[in-house]
């Protein structure tokens, strides 16, 4: 059991994350056939289904997340979304990524992030969530 200022500090740790990912979820949401058409560009296979799924988990992950609901599937799917956002990103890079860790501090921070994420799957979200609250 948790501790009120515990319970405080995860609400703010899931505002924290919801943050990040929220405002470009949007942006894709809005731009769906644009931020479709750079999958394609990329050439990614089935562009317009990875990017309808992609945008579903950047831009409702983080509502969910702020929510609280589904701790454990919120996580899953922004873990795996920031993967596969981090392997769209950094799949020509191989290890060089290792070797030149100052020009690649987006890649640390993106597994910062999946690491932050992580905890989340593990603590889950709190007391203060709609997933704590209905409990009672």
């Amino acid at each position: 059991m948790l501790n009120r200022s515990e319970d405080w500090a995860l609400l703010l740790g899931r505002l924290f994350v919801a943050a990040l990912f929220l405002p470009s979820g949007f942006n894709k949401l809005m731009t769906f056939s644009t931020f479709a058409a750079s999958l394609a560009s990329k050439g990614v296979p089935y562009a317009e289904f990875v990017a309808a799924v992609l945008t579903a988990a950047e831009f409702l992950g983080p509502i969910a997340l702020v929510i609280g609901l589904w701790p454990r599937w919120t996580a899953l799917a922004l873990i795996g979304f920031t993967a596969a956002t981090l392997w769209l990103t950094h799949r020509n890079a191989g290890i060089g990524v290792v070797f030149r860790p100052r020009q690649n501090g987006q890649f640390y921070q993106t597994l910062a992030i999946i690491g932050g994420l992580l905890f989340y799957f593990a603590s889950g979200p709190g007391g203060l969530s709609r997933t704590s609250l209905r409990r009672g």
